[in-house]
């Protein structure tokens, strides 16, 4: 699953799976933590992702408590930028940085999120660290967050 603004487009940009669901080009976003969930339902045996922008999240993060309930281990990989990063960079492309408004958020540590809700969380600042954290959150056994600091930059176009 991916989804998210500039965080989606990157990954749809530089991931290459058998199955990938996305957000569609109507820009519609908060889907991938209910899509991971039916997938891991409709495929059990199999791992599952869910690639989100930290605006994303925020829509559906209370699934990780439905995943637990019903022993869905999903994983939710955070693209953490404390921003609204595809509106922000429509506002600078606009309007220049001067007046970019609503677009900033905290930098929430979704995966404490998860973890209080009896889930598996990682925080990832260094790019090393990324695949050990994901090894990690997939081995739990349980659904998962690795929140990934990233830069706000401008996805790709495709």
């Amino acid at each position: 699953m991916s989804d998210g603004g500039e965080f989606g487009q990157w990954v749809q940009a530089g991931l290459d799976s058998r199955v990938n669901l996305i957000n569609g080009p109507s820009g519609a976003i908060g889907s991938a933590i209910p899509m991971a969930l039916a997938c891991k339902l409709a495929r059990p045996g199999q791992p599952v992702f869910a690639l989100l922008g930290d605006g994303t999240f925020g829509y559906h993060a209370m699934e990780f408590d439905t995943a637990l309930r019903y022993k869905l281990p999903i994983v939710a990989v955070v693209g953490n930028d404390a921003r609204w990063n595809a509106e922000y960079q429509l506002q600078l492309d606009h309007y220049g940085s001067e007046r970019t408004v609503g677009c900033e958020l905290l930098p929430t540590r979704y995966d404490q999120v998860v973890e209080a809700l009896g889930g598996h969380g990682e925080w990832v600042s260094d790019p090393q660290h990324l695949e050990p954290a994901l090894e990690r959150a997939l081995d739990s056994g349980l659904p998962a967050c690795v929140n990934v600091a990233i830069k706000g930059v401008k996805a790709p176009t495709f």
